[in-house]
């Protein structure tokens, strides 16, 4: 299938014309939102993942953003029900790396632009708040929790299974597509399969990224 990006792919009202006909899209993007500055203001003065400038904070959130980017851009849908993507994965990795805003940052705007670069429908932000939380939760995981590396990768994707593929990802096709919870659930397995690729791959990133990423930055 090929792509005219300067046309078809930037139809913002084809896009994201859904969003203002659907009034539980915000409601839905304001909890979350809520729950996510609360959650942050309540670890502020907590052990920081790294101790990065702000500038140095935007320029890896870039990179990361375009690492979730291509992730998403790259995702086959093999099948109805089963489809191949590292998306979990580069979420994660932003998480691990910048911390849980930052790796929210990333992860959703990552995801925010391939859905204008590369539209596979109708944009749908409670998907986008699912992406996003890839990174939230390992960087809330690995900030607070007492566990080795390796377990916190496997308690992150646990987490994220739960929450974001069980739960926000489900609601928001249920919402925009007013499929059933049973139909959904059939997909959940394929998920499952899809999730051990990703946290695989994740159990390597943790065992490489810190003795290559700088020490005296990062508090890996």
């Amino acid at each position: 299938m090929s792509f005219n990006f300067l046309t078809e792919a930037f139809d913002f009202s084809k896009i994201f014309g859904n969003v203002f006909s659907r009034w539980y899209y915000y409601v839905a993007l304001a909890a979350v939102i809520i729950s996510i500055v609360i959650l942050s203001v309540c670890f502020k003065d907590k052990g920081k993942r790294n101790s990065l400038s702000n500038t140095q904070k935007i320029v890896y959130a870039a990179m990361l953003a375009a690492v979730n980017f291509l992730a998403n851009f790259f995702t086959i849908q093999a099948s109805p029900v089963f489809q191949i993507s590292f998306v979990a994965a580069a979420g994660f990795l932003s998480g691990y790396i910048l911390g849980a805003g930052w790796g929210f940052a990333a992860a959703f705007t990552g995801d925010l632009i391939c859905a204008i670069v590369r539209p596979f429908g109708a944009y749908n932000p409670i998907i986008g708040i699912g992406t996003g939380l890839f990174g939230f939760i390992p960087g809330v995981i690995f900030r607070f929790s007492r566990l080795n590396s390796y377990l916190n990768t496997v308690f992150s994707f646990l987490t994220c299974f739960i929450v974001c593929s069980f739960f926000v990802n489900t609601l928001g096709l249920s919402l925009m597509y007013s499929m059933t919870f049973e139909s959904l659930l059939i997909q959940l397995p394929w998920k499952a399969l899809s999730m051990a690729v990703n946290m695989a791959l994740c159990i390597v990133f943790v065992s490489v990224l810190p003795k290559i990423l700088p020490k005296d930055k990062f508090n890996l």
